[in-house]
């Protein structure tokens, strides 16, 4: 017997009394296939769109006259009108949307509906002849146009706002760009993981700093069950250790969890993220266990069985599409995208779980942040100042767009609809205003847009698109309608994709650049060194805090005195991204600056916001009494006193403190690690303890020592109080005097080499001090304060591979992404400096130059003899032979 396919249609005027009794069936025979395979995913509203049909009683007068079967006109029209699915050469309806996604390998990896399928982007290459070319995607999204360009032998360079979408873009490029056997070891081991993930969970404690940011981010919003809850605060410690030894095989993992949260919570996305009825809780609510396993060895199978490999670098030029005009000529041949539609989606809303997952939300403002980095394309979007951008009053472009906002402002049921619509086109004006800069002649633009429907008002995107880029001097090729589609309230709309060619004028636009501030400033710093003179000479100048904590590789606060005095002006906002113990930000907080700091180094971080901001009395005494009972009622185990027998780099830990002194550390180890700090004043407490763990002075608590660099102990085994020293340093610390016009400044903790916190932005100046090639070896220089901030044994061999001054020694691409941010956070006339290390090995300058011109252009590079520079009593002073100031604009 012949083998026959099915397909139901369903209508609401069918003559049942079930729902369910309400359609019709379809018979496809083994010949008829091809049809099928056309329509077997297509919902039965565009079944309806297709046939010209919207009702059963509408089909049987239709089929009366045709004097045929039901099933037999059906699929006749369906043959007729399949000309509508195939308006590009091997496209269909669901090649525009993520339909055909969910079972492709990698692209099933997270669900992203607001996307478009391989097949057909790689359409659109092919039909669209671009070949031998650089693509633009400045809206990227899961990296569709990407991976779809590299098989058809493109190189892309891209944008994409969501930290989370960057996330699934850069791990799918790694890992189509690893060698067979390693991705045959990295999909062993996810299968291994798979079958015992949840069982080893009970073996991690849940991620302290992760459900702190939860409880603040939202508050008595309850998104998950307390066991699930529980399962992901584990899951994220879980991945934190498998990345101290694979760091592509956590990012995998985290891929697989990011998949499975909404699943698993009370949450589900229905357009928008939306609470689950509790019908649906009761039905629709997974387990991990249901899902995750199944999710990993999904992804394990991919990674083996997927048989490609990446031909191309495909580089994250800028997240934000907005900022495209201040990256340097790339020579884009085509621009191949598909923005946010202006339908009120909330973007970051619908993705903020994952975004808490991936600690890009840690504070109450982080959401609103992002959403400014966005297209504004939802109401929650809208701000009221967006009413008038940088006086562009886009209406002028646009006759349509004039009489849609008119019509919008009558019938808006809320004021932020026409300033949301207004925002949208001026920001895509903007967009594709400043990529002329970038387009070679004869560029072609495919933009996949869809319209929208406010408040009874049609907005006919496409049509004013064509507009506005008609107006900058594109040309219009083609406006295809890709399928039609139903608003919420039923009207239909539509899918297009719009062709354009740019044509290159005579004469190429130059970007503007506007005299700096700090030219004659900075002449004056490369004549006079000024500290090189008195008073900035002097071993000791600067405010006492500089000398909270000391630490191996400080910057010099002169310097830094005068780098914040040469390039930030009054008010300005300075961010050093190797802030280390905040020399740079401190000096600017002492001018009334605002200062943000990053830097990976738990102690670090400690170290400089309590530098950077005022302390409370009260915060500082309450934590240190809490600690003095927490030693006095705790003993040490078995396992913290074996452990400093054994563990330490020249000496043990135990060669270094009296008995008695070495209890006291250890608990007040314990202590700080179940009540890490929270507040700038409880961390200077801890601050003020590293400070004193060793040393040449009576205050130290260990053997006489190095205050610096923990060298070999020596001397007498004497017992020194611990809360009796620390109360001394912290009351000297909080008795020195601060300027009337301090300004407390913000640092953050973290690799700098990932995304920045979103409320730094609007930066002056990015002036840092990055580790030198040549440098002594931070993590061993500070050893015994960073085993103290938490550090065991195994996070000393295998955390400093995430280190910038272990990871430059195999490649300076590390900075790529710290020159991009820097970039996109400074404003339009911001300044980046770097001092820096030049020695025989290696000139850095010269290096970090090639790295950053994809963003900046040289402004100027300036050697300065190291002959001035102290030892500090350090013996091995490295390789610099001199230190540079390279200057970027």
């Amino acid at each position: 017997m012949a083998k026959q396919y099915y397909k139901s249609i369903y209508f609401s005027d069918y003559p049942a009394k079930e729902t369910k009794e309400k359609s019709i069936t379809l018979a496809f025979s083994e010949p008829e296939l091809p049809y099928f395979s056309k329509v077997k995913e297509m919902s039965t509203q565009e079944i309806k769109e297709l046939i010209g049909v919207e009702s059963f009683q509408q089909l049987t007068l239709f089929v009366e006259k045709q004097e045929r079967s039901i099933n037999q006109v059906v699929k006749r029209l369906i043959k007729q009108n399949l000309s509508e699915i195939d308006q590009i050469k091997g496209m269909s309806k669901r090649d525009v949307t993520f339909v055909k996604s969910k079972d492709i390998p990698f692209q099933r990896w997270y669900p992203y509906i607001e996307g478009y399928s391989t097949d057909f982007v790689k359409s659109l290459i092919e039909n669209f002849e671009i070949r031998n070319t650089l693509i633009y995607e400045p809206f990227a999204g899961t990296g569709t146009t990407l991976f779809s360009s590299d098989e058809k032998g493109l190189s892309t360079v891209y944008s994409e706002v969501n930290p989370l979408l960057q996330h699934l873009i850069q791990t799918k490029l790694n890992v189509l760009k690893t060698e067979e056997q390693k991705r045959k070891t990295l999909s062993s081991f996810l299968r291994d993981i798979s079958n015992s993930i949840l069982q080893n969970l009970s073996k991690f404690e849940e991620d302290k700093a992760l459900k702190e940011a939860y409880k603040l981010l939202f508050a008595d919003s309850k998104y998950f069950s307390n066991e699930t809850l529980s399962q992901v605060l584990k899951l994220r410690s879980y991945i934190d250790i498998v990345r101290l030894e694979n760091e592509l095989l956590a990012d995998t993992l985290t891929i697989a969890v990011l998949s499975c949260l909404l699943p698993v919570s009370y949450l589900k996305k229905v357009g928008d993220v939306r609470f689950k009825t509790q019908k649906e809780i009761e039905k629709e609510l997974k387990t991990f266990e249901e899902i995750l396993p199944q999710k990993i060895a999904d992804i394990a199978e991919d990674v083996l069985n997927f048989n490609y490999s990446l031909k191309f670098k495909h580089e994250l030029i800028l997240s934000n599409a907005k900022n495209i005009g201040r990256v340097n000529e790339l020579k884009i041949g085509a621009i191949i995208t598909s923005p946010p539609y202006l339908n009120g989606t909330n973007y970051f809303r619908n993705t903020k779980i994952e975004l808490w997952f991936l600690r890009y939300l840690q504070f109450e403002n982080d959401l609103r942040f992002f959403r400014d980095q966005a297209l504004t394309s939802g109401i929650n979007d809208v701000k009221k100042e967006y009413a008038c951008i940088n006086g562009l009053d886009i209406s002028t472009k646009s006759s349509l767009l004039k009489s849609t906002l008119t019509d919008l402002h009558k019938k808006a049921y809320d004021s932020r609809i026409p300033i949301m619509a207004k925002s949208y086109f001026e920001e895509m004006y903007r967009i594709f205003s400043d990529c002329r800069i970038h387009l070679n002649d004869n560029a072609k633009i495919l933009i996949d847009i869809g319209d929208s429907i406010f408040c009874g008002v049609h907005i006919n995107t496409d049509e004013i698109l064509i507009d506005i880029l008609t107006e900058l001097g594109f040309t219009l090729i083609d406006n295809k309608i890709l399928r039609k589609r139903r608003s919420r309230n039923k009207e239909i709309l539509t899918q297009s994709l719009l062709v354009f060619q740019y044509h290159q004028k005579n004469s190429k636009q130059v970007r503007k650049t506007t005299p700096t501030f700090w030219n004659q400033n900075w002449k004056q710093f490369k004549i006079n060194v000024p500290h090189q003179q008195e008073p900035y000479s002097r071993r000791n100048w600067g405010h006492n805090n500089h000398s909270i904590c000391s630490y191996q590789g400080k910057l010099k606060p002169a310097i830094a005195h005068h780098l914040v005095k040469t390039f930030v002006p009054e008010t300005g906002t300075l961010l050093d991204p190797f802030s280390g113990v905040g020399t740079l930000p401190f000096e600017a907080a002492l001018s009334g600056k605002m200062s943000y700091g990053i830097d990976i180094s738990l102690p670090a971080f400690y170290i400089s916001q309590s530098k950077v901001t005022v302390p409370i009395s009260i915060e500082v005494f309450n934590y240190i009494n809490t600690l003095k009972q927490f030693i006095t009622n705790n003993k040490c185990t078995k396992e913290e006193l074996s452990e400093a027998k054994i563990f330490g780099f020249n000496k043990t830990l135990s060669e270094y403190y009296e008995e008695n002194t070495l209890t006291e550390i250890l608990l007040a180890r314990r202590f700080v690690k179940q009540n890490y700090p929270k507040t700038p004043s409880e961390m200077l407490v801890v601050a003020s303890l590293l400070h004193i763990l060793h040393g040449n002075r009576p205050y130290a608590l260990s053997r006489r020592s190095h205050p610096i660099v923990p060298y070999a102990p020596t001397g007498e085994f004497v017992y020194k109080n611990l809360i009796e020293k620390l109360t001394e340093k912290v009351n000297r610390v909080i008795k020195a005097e601060l300027p009337l016009n301090f300004k407390n400044g913000k640092i953050f903790n973290q690799d700098t080499t990932l995304i920045w916190p979103q409320e730094i932005n609007n930066l002056d100046a990015v002036i840092t001090s990055p580790p030198f090639f040549d440098s002594t070896r931070f993590y061993l220089a500070n050893w015994i304060r960073i085993w103290f901030s938490g550090w065991s044994d195994k996070d000393f061999k295998y955390q400093p591979n995430s280190f910038v001054d272990e990871r430059q020694k195999k490649d300076f691409a590390i900075y790529e992404s710290i020159f991009r941010q820097s970039k996109e956070r400074l404003k339009k006339d911001g300044v980046c400096v770097l001092h820096l290390g030049k020695s025989v090995k290696c000139n850095m300058a010269e290096e970090l130059q090639k790295i950053s011109k994809r963003w900046f252009k040289t402004a100027d590079l300036f050697d300065e003899s190291v002959e001035h520079c102290e030892s500090h009593g350090i013996r091995d002073k490295g390789t610099v032979t001199s230190h540079q100031y390279l200057v970027l604009v």
